[in-house]
């Protein structure tokens, strides 16, 4: 999923990659700016709406397994 996708791609890739139910999207690049952060980056909230993880670029499979693994 890209940040160039449209919200129907983003669904489509979620609903094949079994991924997570909740996805922020928006047609603008305005949680980019507010979270200041471009492309590849990844950033992993909790349940409350807070950061746990942050800018794990490269989508290094490895990388993102550990990512999640410590959100416990």
């Amino acid at each position: 999923m890209g940040g160039s996708d449209s919200l129907a791609q983003a669904q489509s890739f979620v609903a094949s990659a079994g991924g997570p139910a909740n996805t922020l999207w928006g047609d603008s690049f305005e949680a980019w700016n507010h979270y200041k952060t471009g492309n590849p980056t990844l950033i992993l909230l909790d349940g409350a709406g807070v950061t746990q993880i942050e800018k794990v670029s490269g989508f290094n499979k490895d990388r993102l397994q550990n990512a999640l693994d410590s959100l416990g």
